[in-house]
């Protein structure tokens, strides 16, 4: 599937739209509530099968200190971040179905798991991803890495240097964001009355409630997706890098493609080489629960459902699974599947299982002895295509306390 027709995107629109419908009202926008839907849908291109396999729906983050050492509770409950953490739930099932010859996803090759050639990953959001990406200006042209967008009108650009040329004005925007510039780069204007001089191509914090949170936006988060794939640090001993290969969003909201383009894929002067360079779409059909003149306030709750997780989406707020109390509100038993120590489990399980898998990435050291931090850093291949693109790429990243050290003992 090279390029999407508008009539398969629009089914695979209405596919989310009826799952989203399906599933129970527990975590769903009420009166004057809004969300935003995220799903990561399956394309077979041998049969053609469509199938939404992850679904994520939500706006919140928790601050900086509600950060838990032990994985329990997640900061970001952006529904792009809840949909591509259900999809992980996916993959660490069908990678644990490969390695028992059960029908999979992948194929062995060796050591390492293979996405089948015929499997394919479409990625749909009701709306832009926060940050980089929701900054569009009234006309589209001169947006480019380091231009800075503002909502006053100006009669004609500024001359420049060629020193300068990174700093070109662009008259208003028609679209903006509340996340943050890290506090380390260039700062957006605030100038006198509502206007405000935004900065393109950083990395950008989410808003939340008191204390700055950590996490940084959903463009940042896409596009570093989009440069080392989806399947993170852990998976990506397990298998290859799986990338998404076409980019939905909703209809009755700002779109614009060119944005996409430049905060996915060319914040730097010299853009990376792409193993798959994804195509971006807008459906015509609308989400009933987006940000409106109706819908003003944004629901305190998230949903996460993913296929092979037995078919049970399960609810969040504040990072923590719903109804759990304030008493278990930071058990490990108490989290959501996707939480950190969940899915650490799950990758636990699998070396469990496979004692060639253990042997190849914990030598001799105990599983249950090796704390979460440190096993993600034995990744790597994966970190040090990281840290090449933060630095060519990014140019910054938040920096989080290394507080993830905790254990699991699955025996």
């Amino acid at each position: 599937m090279d390029n999407l027709k508008e009539s398969v995107v629009e089914k695979i629109v209405q596919n989310c739209f009826t799952l989203y419908d399906s599933l129970p009202k527990n975590g769903k926008p009420i009166d004057k509530e809004w969300t935003v839907l995220s799903c990561f849908i399956e394309y077979n291109t041998a049969t053609e099968k469509i199938e939404v396999v992850s679904l994520g729906t939500g706006s919140k983050c928790v601050g900086a200190s509600k950060m838990t050492p032990n994985g329990s509770i997640l900061n970001d409950s952006h529904a792009e971040i809840f949909a591509r953490r259900g999809f992980l739930l996916y993959l660490y099932e069908n990678i644990d179905k490969a390695l028992k010859d059960k029908q999979s996803i992948f194929n062995k090759e060796n050591s390492q798991l293979k996405l089948k050639d015929n499997i394919q990953y479409i990625f749909y959001s009701s709306q832009l991803p926060c940050g980089d990406a929701s900054i569009i200006s009234q006309n589209g042209d001169g947006e480019h890495y380091g231009d800075v967008l503002t909502n006053q009108k100006r009669g004609t650009l500024d001359d420049v240097s060629e020193i300068e040329f990174k700093r070109q004005k662009v008259e208003d925007y028609i679209n903006k964001t509340g996340a943050k510039c890290l506090p380390q780069c260039e700062q957006d204007l605030k100038e006198p009355g509502a206007n405000i001089q935004l900065v393109l191509g950083q990395v950008r914090t989410k808003p939340g409630r008191g204390d700055r949170t950590l996490s940084v936006s959903c463009s940042d988060k896409i596009a570093k997706w989009i440069q080392l794939g989806v399947q993170g640090s852990l998976l990506s001993m397990l298998c290859e890098p799986i990338y998404i290969k076409h980019f939905i969003f909703g209809g009755g909201v700002p779109f614009s493609r060119q944005s996409l383009q430049r905060a996915l894929l060319s914040r730097s002067e010299s853009p990376l080489s792409l193993d798959v360079v994804p195509g971006f779409y807008q459906s015509s059909s609308v989400f009933t629960n987006i940000s409106s003149d109706v819908n003003v306030k944004p629901a305190p709750g998230s949903i996460v459902w993913t296929k092979s997780f037995s078919q049970r989406p399960e609810v969040a707020v504040q990072g923590r699974k719903l109804g759990v109390t304030v008493k278990k509100a930071t058990s490990p038993a108490c989290s959501l599947c996707i939480s950190k120590y969940n899915l650490y489990k799950k990758f636990l399980h699998i070396l469990n299982t496979n004692e060639d898998l253990k042997q190849r990435i914990c030598n001799q050291d105990k599983i249950e002895t090796i704390p979460y931090n440190k096993m993600k850093r034995k990744s790597i291949i994966y970190y040090e295509k990281w840290l090449d693109i933060k630095e060519k790429f990014f140019k910054t990243w938040t920096v989080k306390p290394d507080m993830w050290d905790f254990c699991i003992n699955i025996n």
